[in-house]
């Protein structure tokens, strides 16, 4: 006893993925017994890095509060079919998997440079190992092929990338691992990361190493949480849960690249 904990989230985006049927006070921690016993001190985070664009965050916050204006509206559905640069140059974001996986399929069967594949090394015990899996955006049978257009899922700010940075394998090194070109223009080699569940003593129950990459002409949603995008199209036609579009709309940082 006697450690002090931070809990840090975000109550306004996705909610958790419960069973059918079951009740908000089983899904969300706010209305949880133990969060009620616990009683813990709220501090509001004001301030916020991502968007540069006051338009859009003024938006975003409206969305937040359910207090949208007309002229808000109406700047957000005037960019409905607004003309992209490079198509190759964007992401996609869409709400379900089966689209997602059909677009980055397409994109990739239609570069005619040779498949690479990348296997994970998953370590520990089935049910940690099938967490770890889930939690992880990388396949474990990764493939990839010159000219592919991929994301960065982990921070590694010695390295120049961090989770949403976008890029294109334009080489492979003397070792067969990817070197990718951002957005931004650097050249990243790409290295293996690992994932893991320690134990309170910080020893490792279960690793998963595998690139930190995935491909990125397409993402879901819910897989963006977190990621800054430098651009992207969204589609939202079939949303079905509360905050696919405020998650989805709140992953780039102006108006100008959405």
């Amino acid at each position: 006893g006697g450690i002090q904990i931070v809990f840090a989230g975000d109550f306004f985006q996705l909610p958790p993925v419960g069973k059918p049927g079951e009740d908000n006070k089983d899904k969300f921690v706010f209305m949880s017994e133990a969060w009620l016993e616990a009683s813990p001190t709220i501090c509001y985070i004001q301030e916020q890095h991502r968007q540069s664009d006051q338009g859009l965050n003024q938006f975003l916050n409206a969305m937040r509060s359910g207090n949208i204006l007309a002229d808000q509206l109406d700047q957000l559905q005037g960019l409905i079919g607004k003309s992209a640069p490079p198509l190759d140059n964007l992401t996609r974001l869409y709400t379900h998997n089966l689209d997602v996986d059909r677009i980055n399929s397409e994109y990739l069967n239609a570069l005619d440079t040779a498949e690479v594949h990348f296997k994970a090394l998953v370590k520990g015990p089935d049910t940690l190992r099938d967490l770890l899996k889930k939690q992880v955006l990388t396949e474990e049978d990764l493939v990839l092929k010159l000219g592919a257009r991929v994301m960065f899922i982990k921070n590694n700010f010695e390295k120049g990338y961090m989770n949403g940075t976008i890029g294109t394998i334009v080489d492979f090194d003397e070792s067969g691992l990817p070197m990718v070109e951002t957005l931004a223009g650097d050249l990243i080699a790409v290295e293996t990361e690992k994932w893991s569940i320690d134990d309170d003593q910080g020893k490792s129950m279960a690793s998963y190493t595998q690139l930190p990459l995935r491909l990125a002409w397409a993402i879901t949603v819910h897989k963006s949480q977190g990621m800054t995008l430098d651009a992207a199209i969204i589609d939202l036609r079939k949303s079905f849960e509360h905050g696919q579009g405020y998650v989805a709309l709140s992953r780039l940082k102006s108006y100008d690249h959405l």
